[in-house]
């Protein structure tokens, strides 16, 4: 779900594409194809020479030679073109759990249990992470890269107003100093959807996820009496609706400006907080080290007394190999190899997705402060199982569209809330029947 930039777009569909290290088109070697999301440059060149090492291993422990073609900047709808025609890649990624369950019943992903038990893939990654690389008890895919939903804070508005980001736990203590921000004339909380509207579900991750995450597992699993219609989620959308209604969230137009709006705001020092993910740095990397230092993170406060401030967590994507592959265990090798320990510091040194597993601490030293205390709190909620449930990751497709289409409709007063969580819970009992088979891990 983070914001890809585009500046450097890759066109995958032309004439004469050249492979990784060089080589032409028109060649009698073996290929393998991998297929990507990236669109920035630095990004795409991590991938390739990351790739090409491990495709250069393998020729040398297997005497084969395997040449790399690596086509980055395939987004979702471009790889569900190719998986349904006769030019599918060797390997592909995904968005989510979700796509991944849909992609399996179509019979279109490789069972790599086989490869997965070799490589010892349920020692290695996380446990969440591994029960979200299976459907129907088999692994069809490697969940890669780990994400949330923080809270980014403006230090020097936070010591003006005599806030401390450390004090602030509870719901009571959130809106005093959302309070305290819109009476010193400053936005609440940033967030822009008009161009981005998955941002709208952003926040709708932490307060579902606040809202009780048992309650959430329950109520995508089918298991719930009531679904989305308890009250929880009511009392929950009826506290979001009046924070938009106060001002709080963009001063009531966080699905009028753009996601870039959002950002301008927040780093020209006219709002307290903004909501974004922990994908954030690829926008506060760039700024001047003053303009680093003012920015703080921290989890989002509760709600309620019934979580304790946690991580939403969603996987940033899901490596998968297709199931005609003539290359299986290349394509096998290549998956596991990004598991390595090695490659984790090439991987946030670029702003990537690092894999699902214990990171070396060191890994995460020499990033900029602001992003090293981020990562500390995301390591530390994952350590201890304190985490939650992102929209992208683990509901039903259409009731994640829903989810935050819904939402603006509430904020406008053109839909009441029982209206939007009836439609929510006739969308979720309709894709289970269908076959939607939610993975959603046990926290504690």
């Amino acid at each position: 779900m983070k914001r890809l930039l585009t500046m450097c777009l890759i066109t995958t569909l032309c004439a004469g594409f050249v492979f990784a290290g060089g080589a032409s088109e028109k060649v009698d070697q073996p290929v393998i194809e991998v297929t990507h999301s990236a669109t920035q440059d630095g990004q795409i060149a991590t991938y390739e020479r990351i790739l090409q090492q491990l495709v250069d291993e393998y020729n040398a422990e297997n005497g084969t030679q395997y040449l790399l073609k690596y086509v980055s900047g395939q987004g979702k709808d471009i790889t569900n073109t190719r998986m349904s025609s006769n030019d599918r890649p060797d390997i592909f990624s995904l968005d989510s759990p979700a796509d991944v369950n849909q992609y399996d019943k179509d019979g279109l992903l490789l069972d790599l249990s086989p490869y997965a038990q070799r490589a010892g893939w349920e020692q290695t990654m996380f446990d969440w992470a591994y029960k979200l690389a299976q459907v129907d008890g088999k692994v069809v895919t490697l969940p890669f890269g780990y994400e949330g939903m923080v809270l980014w804070y403006n230090k020097s508005i936070m010591n003006e107003l005599g806030l401390d980001a450390g004090t602030i736990d509870t719901l009571a203590e959130y809106e005093e100093a959302l309070k305290k921000a819109s009476d010193a004339g400053y936005i609440p909380v940033m967030l822009g959807s008009q161009d981005w509207p998955w941002a709208q579900e952003w926040y709708l991750s932490i307060m579902n996820s606040y809202t009780g995450r048992d309650l959430v597992k329950k109520t995508i699993e089918g298991t719930s009496e009531l679904g989305w219609s308890d009250p929880a989620f009511k009392k929950t959308i009826e506290l979001y609706q009046s924070w938009h209604d106060k001002g709080y969230l963009a001063d009531g137009k966080s699905y009028i400006l753009t996601s870039d709006d959002a950002i301008n705001a927040f780093t020209n020092d006219k709002a307290l907080f903004k909501l974004e993910g922990t994908w954030a740095p690829y926008w506060i990397a760039p700024l001047e080290q003053a303009d680093q230092d003012t920015i703080g993170v921290m989890l989002h406060p509760a709600i309620n007394s019934t979580e304790r401030p946690h991580l939403p967590l969603a996987v940033g994507g899901m490596w998968c190999v297709s199931s005609d592959t003539e290359h299986p265990e290349i394509a096998a090798a290549i998956l596991s190899g990004q598991l390595r320990q090695e490659f984790q510091s090439d991987f946030l040194q670029n702003g990537m997705d690092v894999a699902p597993i214990q990171v070396d601490e060191e890994e995460f030293q020499g990033l900029p402060p602001t992003v090293e205390t981020m990562w500390s709190l995301v390591n530390g909620a994952l350590a201890e199982g304190s985490f939650g449930y992102t929209t992208w990751a683990f509901y039903p497709p259409e009731t994640r569209v829903y989810l935050y289409e819904g939402i603006v409709n509430v904020l406008e007063g053109t839909t009441t809330i029982d209206d939007y969580l009836a439609e929510m819970d006739r969308l979720t009992t309709k894709e289970l029947a269908a076959g939607f088979t939610p993975v959603i891990p046990s926290t504690r």
